[in-house]
């Protein structure tokens, strides 16, 4: 088939279609090449998912090698394009440079990408990889996340002490690692050379060779043993730039021109205009995505595709730069996270985090039952839900650099002035969680003391067997929201260990009332005044001589029974419900008189996919990686500290053989990750802390297949 047949072929059902371009042609790859990429050549890499609505999604990649002609780079970002037009502009392209490839383009060769000399224009064009006979091939192992075999000289100059290597006979394959290099490379080598031997089925032996053993490496060269092995060079890169702009790429005026719209993000959706071309680059994680406006002309659409190396070197980005090019309605979640207030097309219809009000119908938040979690892992990791919460709970509140165990009569409330620590445990489990909350109010004594009597609880009351969970006032996860009866999490203000003892309640006290997922709600004490008031929301107004519940045109059956319970909790009767808008005088006299207040429809929340990072200082410079395509549990190092954003909460799991910097650092790393994060992430996000080995159910949810055996074994 011609190219044309081949695009009118393309991405009609779920998987990965690779084609190499020969001669401006696309000539598909036969299935057991792929993997295999030549220096030489250009390559495009389909990939085509199923939703679960049924429907396919597409991202296209387009690959160039490091020797790949002019023409054959030129023409497979055309290529590309035709490809994307073919399948109605909805795919996601993505450029993809060797060495430097993206973490989801790298997921799909697993465990590692082959680089092979040669390509079309040498006459090297089929990676072989089922022959056996007459092979004589030093590959190098490099790189954890991906790893990338490539096809170096056989010479010792070829060898370094922090890489691993494979020799390949053909029917003989050996492995050599480095004495200076990481376990997790070494492990990746020889899971390489395992699908090496396997892919020959019985027709090769695989045997390693010590680090020390270098007389055995001599018969595989043919020049004299130099005395030495190179140390080699570190690959690290650490980005000097931290800058995120947002540019314009018009041709108003006639020619095309590239504005500065913005270097302060996160940005404006209304600064895109659909009539435009725009491009964001992000220097720091070296990537470019490229936003082709509905009514952008092609010129604008064509100029934004082939960015050169030129106009990149303008931008401060390097041959590295990692490119991604989607179109108005079609954005992923990574693009629109640099967006403060973005809104998909009729994104407020179908189910919400949120209600929405006035002109948007009511929609009622799913209710869930939390019993079925233990055999659906995924949704407990989705909805962060340990369990039902019906296991037993004990409170400390800090006091001083002391904890003081809470009244079980009043689990459930707390003060917005104190710091107190949450220890669950499931029924039947010893795998106990311990939630250490920070007031708003708290003073930095007591700040400073919690993480400490934290670890403390940790080692003597959970016998060193805790998932460590930081939680900041109105943060608090689902989970620890369902651990007091069904009952809402009240917060008073003030606080309980001050010099003078408790604070004295105000006279009249006004709690806002929310709920959120399976119908949990959370009341917090605010100002006794209208400006409190949200139209999203119940509120519950105490006074000397009356009290009442303040119910907004937005609010839910749950928030008013939340309200009801709260009333009773507090020791008050029945107060009677004032619908906004129908309020009467005496409401008003009571609250301090009426006054503006929120009424503005609370926006729905982007569902951002999970994103899984490791941390090690394994080179002396503490490093964090990306890890790309469906990650699995074999993707948690033990040598190495990991740390998983889920968006709503941010895992930082402890591997066992981590060392104390690597650990020190995560911890320091998920602040700052926060904080530069070009979506204005909310620092205050909750962070576990979970250990190897004791990881609970929330977090196994996120890797399909979890094996608790796996470190055992």
């Amino acid at each position: 088939m011609g190219t044309s047949e081949e695009m009118q072929s393309a991405g009609k059902a779920p998987g990965l279609q690779i084609w190499r371009i020969e001669k401006f042609e696309m000539v598909p790859v036969p299935k057991k090449e792929y993997g295999y990429f030549f220096k030489g050549d250009s390559y495009i890499v389909l990939n085509t998912m199923e939703t679960k609505s049924g429907s396919l999604e597409w991202n296209i990649h387009y690959w160039q090698g490091e020797n790949s002609t002019q023409d054959e780079t030129g023409s497979v970002a055309i290529l590309a394009v035709k490809l994307d037009d073919t399948l109605g502009g909805a795919p996601v392209q993505h450029r993809e440079v060797q060495g430097y490839e993206s973490t989801m383009f790298s997921g799909y060769f697993r465990p590692a990408i082959h680089y092979r000399d040669g390509g079309v224009e040498s006459g090297f064009t089929h990676a072989e990889t089922n022959v056996v006979e007459d092979r004589n091939m030093l590959l190098k192992v490099k790189g954890k996340r991906p790893v990338r075999t490539e096809e170096v000289q056989m010479k010792w100059g070829s060898l370094t002490e922090g890489d691993s290597f494979i020799f390949d006979k053909g029917t003989e394959i050996f492995i050599w690692c480095g004495p200076k290099s990481n376990p997790f490379e070494r492990n990746k080598a020889i899971m390489v050379a395992n699908g090496m031997r396997d892919d020959r089925q019985g027709r090769a032996t695989l045997e390693k060779i010590e680090p020390s053993e270098i007389p055995k490496l001599k018969k595989f060269f043919t020049e004299p043993y130099p005395g030495s092995i190179s140390a080699g060079t570190s690959d690290d890169d650490v980005p000097t730039d931290n800058s995120v702009k947002l540019l314009c790429i018009s041709d108003d005026s006639g020619k095309v021109e590239i504005t500065l719209v913005s270097d302060q993000p996160p940005f404006l959706q209304s600064q895109l205009d659909g009539g435009n071309t725009y491009v964001v680059t992000n220097a720091r994680t070296q990537h470019v995505y490229v936003w082709k406006g509905k009514e952008s002309s092609a010129r604008e659409r064509m100029s934004a595709a082939s960015l050169g190396q030129d106009f990149l070197k303008k931008l401060g980005m390097s041959r590295r730069t990692s490119l991604t090019t989607l179109t108005q309605f079609g954005e992923i979640s990574a693009f629109k996270a640099m967006f403060k207030d973005w809104k998909d097309l009729n994104a407020q219809q179908g189910l919400g985090k949120t209600w929405s009000i006035n002109k948007i119908a009511k929609i009622e938040k799913e209710d869930f039952d939390a019993s079925t979690l233990h055999s659906n892992p995924r949704k407990a990791a989705e909805t962060a839900l340990v369990d039902d919460g019906s296991g037993t709970c004990q409170i400390w509140r800090v006091e001083g650099f002391r904890r003081k165990l809470v009244d079980a009569k009043t689990h459930g409330q707390f003060y917005g002035g104190d710091c107190y620590i949450v220890m669950y445990t499931p029924s039947g489990s010893r795998n106990n969680m311990l939630y250490y909350w920070r007031g708003s109010k708290a003073s930095r004594d007591e700040v400073t003391a919690l993480p400490r009597l934290t670890i403390e609880t940790h080692e003597k009351e959970c016998e060193m067997n805790s998932t460590q969970i930081r939680v900041t006032q109105g943060k608090e996860p689902a989970h620890m929201m369902m651990l007091f009866g069904g009952n809402p999490l009240v917060i008073h203000a003030g606080g309980t260990s001050r010099a003078g003892g408790q604070t004295e309640p105000a006279s009249s006290r006004l709690f806002h009332v929310k709920s959120f997922y399976g119908g949990n709600c959370r009341a917090i004490e605010v100002p006794c005044k209208a400006a409190s008031l949200n139209s999203n929301d119940a509120f519950l107004l105490l006074t000397p001589n009356s009290s009442f519940i303040w119910v907004g045109s937005g609010a839910s059956d749950k928030e008013v029974k939340g309200a009801t319970d709260t009333a009773k909790i507090l020791g008050v009767g029945d107060p009677p419900s004032v619908a906004e808008e129908s309020e009467s005088g005496d409401f008003w006299s009571a609250i301090g008189g009426q006054g503006e207040y929120a009424k503005e429809m609370r926006e729905e929340v982007n569902q951002v996919e999970p994103r899984l990072f490791e941390c090690s200082n394994a080179t002396g410079n503490f490093k964090i990686e990306e890890i790309g395509g469906d990650w699995v549990q074999e993707d948690l190092n033990p040598d190495n500290v990991m740390l998983l954003d889920a968006w709503a909460m941010v895992y930082i799991w402890i591997g066992n053989n981590s060392n104390e910097e690597e650990r020190i650092n995560a911890l320091k790393s998920v602040t700052d990750y926060l904080k530069s994060d070009p979506s204005d992430r909310d620092e205050t996000t909750p962070v576990a802390q979970v250990q190897q080995g004791f990881e609970p159910l929330t977090f196994k949810g996120f890797f399909q297949g979890w094996d608790d055996g796996l470190w055992s074994n």
